[in-house]
């Protein structure tokens, strides 16, 4: 019997041993892990592990799951696993700002599970654990707040005294903690990101124009854990409006308050010899130069009070310069646990941070609508104005309602027509080479209206909405006689008249094929050639009439690592909205959307 215990002791002595040598082997590993991280800040976990009766647990296992950057300073989910020492306590240091998950273990002990734990840079986030004994009776255990042994999504266990498995489990609501922990996902792409993009569709801004096809490479690279570059260029399929280059940096995405500035330089064509008042008289002109930059900055003023502030300009060198000049900012107040979120915003900037790298070029490559008046460019220039409130009904739904200002300036409509029909007006017309239309001047006007929203999702794969809009638009005023129209005013035979408008919106991905269709359709009144609250309409990526967009992922190539998506758009199918005006026995159509359909590949690697 001595020497049966004597055993026992010896064995129990190389067992603390090697605990003791593995957690001073493991413990420099990650520590040399984590010092590769990029980035000035960082916080750090620490805490203890002990038995019911408060006796430190030696050699305990700690793994700790979150954000921790890697080599190449690429921000990934990693595991990273901690020995407590001979007082039961453990620290991780360098960690990335960001939630991260515990989970501890001992041998013959119940493991305990911790999520939610938030590390904030320059802080310490203290946790305590307490492992019960495996081999206890059967028991009605309940745990402390934020500590659960299978995960929080269970506020209590029945457990037995001869298996870890739970044999009653009982279910509640997740915590606010979890809810943020289980969202949370880094702002950034892991790594290096390269798109090529053949003729298709992306994401556009309220005013901006759209040249229908472009080819697309863009370049994001991470600068550090929490800042990343963008270059791109877009060259138009057609050739029609040359290229664009750009350029964009973005930093403080995980810190809080983050930044971005951008610049893009353009190269557009104006058509064929476009008559422009130049010194000494007229002087046709086919290309132009354009410029365009942009900075904005998000803060949050507390943990309820998000303000963002920035500037947009444009200047266009067309012979005699154009230029706009845009401040735009936004307040949006939302109580942490509550349903409810006001905002205030001023400025025509859509932009909400969390685009793709797609969508990210194609707004920053798009330009705003370009116009003659008097022989003059201009361009087109909207300052919105606008107070919403959203609330969430329930998991699944959401509502909005909000009332909201336009000021137009330099209106550009959309037309289709002979040369003779837009002869009257010389001067304010601008040929459209990318629909073989025109785009006229109709000067400026102003819009005040409300706009209801209501958005629902339908199981995993359907997401429904129904908007509706009402507010000024420029409408088509009944026929007077040729002689008492102004020669060049469009304004003479367009009215501000109040409309309304209603849309429905309905994206569905099925599953196997992981195809994605969006069909939406907006109903705007007989006779109007703008539309309503173009700002709104394209945060929900809505489009006047009838239009389908279909994305299908195509399998990935052996010799081509890349996500491959075909993409068709149809835009206005039904050709509705086209309003005549008759000048002189000519016949110039109007309309707000031009029917047209686009269709291409993506290639991200």
């Amino acid at each position: 019997m001595h020497e049966l215990i004597a055993r026992m002791k010896i064995i129990s002595d190389s067992r603390t041993r090697f605990r003791r040598g593995l957690g001073a082997s493991l413990l420099p590993a990650l520590c040399l892990t984590t010092s590769l991280a990029l980035g000035a800040d960082f916080g750090r976990v620490s805490g203890t592990v002990s038995d019911a009766q408060g006796n430190p647990l030696v050699g305990a296992t700690v793994l700790i799951t979150g954000p921790v950057l890697g080599a190449g300073s690429s921000l990934q989910p990693m595991l990273a696993r901690i020995l407590t020492d001979a007082h039961g306590k453990f620290i991780a240091e360098r960690l990335v700002p960001g939630w991260y998950s515990l989970r501890v273990s001992s041998a013959t002990r119940l493991p305990a599970q911790r999520n939610g734990v938030k590390v904030e840079a320059g802080q310490t986030a203290q946790e305590k654990f307490v492992l019960s004994d495996i081999f206890a009776p059967l028991r009605f255990q309940i745990p402390p707040a934020n500590l659960t042994t299978w995960g929080d999504d269970w506020k209590w266990v029945l457990r037995t005294s001869a298996s870890t498995r739970p044999i009653l489990r009982f279910a509640e609501e997740k915590s606010q903690a979890t809810t943020t922990a289980k969202a949370y996902n880094p702002p950034l792409p892991p790594g290096q990101k390269l798109i090529g993009m053949l003729p298709g569709s992306t994401r556009r801004g309220a005013l901006e124009g759209d040249p229908g096809m472009g080819s697309v490479v863009a370049y994001s690279r991470l600068l550090s854990a929490d800042s990343d570059f963008l270059v791109a260029g877009e060259m138009n399929a057609d050739g029609s409006s040359a290229s664009s280059l750009v350029t964009a940096l973005r930093r403080n995405l995980i810190k809080g308050d983050p930044q971005e500035l951008t610049l893009v330089v353009h190269q557009l064509s104006l058509g064929d010899g476009i008559p422009l008042i130049m010194e000494g008289g007229l002087e046709g002109q086919k290309q132009a130069q354009a410029l365009s930059a942009s900075y904005s900055h998000t803060r949050r003023l507390s943990d309820s009070i998000t303000i963002t502030t920035g500037m947009e300009f444009d200047y266009l060198n067309a012979g005699p310069g154009a230029m706009t000049t845009r401040p735009n900012a936004k307040v949006e107040y939302h109580k942490k646990g509550s349903s409810n979120t006001f905002a205030m915003r001023y400025g025509s900037s859509a932009g909400e941070g969390n685009a793709t790298l797609m969508e990210r070029v194609g707004d920053l490559t798009a330009f705003p609508r370009i116009t003659l008046r008097h022989n003059r460019p201009q361009i087109e220039n909207l300052n919105h104005t606008e107070a919403s409130f959203d609330r969430k009904l329930g998991k699944s739904s959401h509502a909005g309602i909000a009332v909201y200002h336009d000021d137009f300036t330099n209106t550009a409509v959309w037309g289709v027509g002979q040369s003779g029909a837009v002869s009257w007006l010389a001067g304010n017309v601008l040929p459209n080479a990318h629909v073989n239309g025109v785009t006229l001047n109709a000067g400026n006007y102003n819009s005040t209206g409300l706009r209801a929203t209501f958005i629902r999702s339908i199981g995993d794969h359907v997401e429904a909405a129904v908007v509706f809009t009402t507010g000024e638009a420029l409408a088509v005023v009944p026929q007077e006689s040729a002689t008492d129209r102004a020669q060049g005013n469009l304004r003479q035979v367009l009215s501000n008249d109040r409309s309304q408008s209603v849309a429905g919106k309905i994206t569905a991905r099925i599953p196997v094929s992981k195809t994605q269709i969006t069909t939406s359709y907006q109903w705007i009144q007989s006779g109007r050639v703008t539309g309503l609250d173009p700002l709104g309409q394209a945060n929900l990526q809505l489009e006047p009439f009838l239009g389908i967009q279909i994305r299908q992922p195509l399998p990935t190539l052996a010799f081509l690592p890349a996500h491959i998506e075909a993409l068709a758009d149809f835009r206005n199918l039904l050709a509705e909205g086209y309003a005549p005006v008759t000048q002189g026995g000519e016949r110039l159509i109007l309309t707000p959307s031009y029917r047209s359909f686009r269709g291409g590949f993506s290639v991200q690697f």
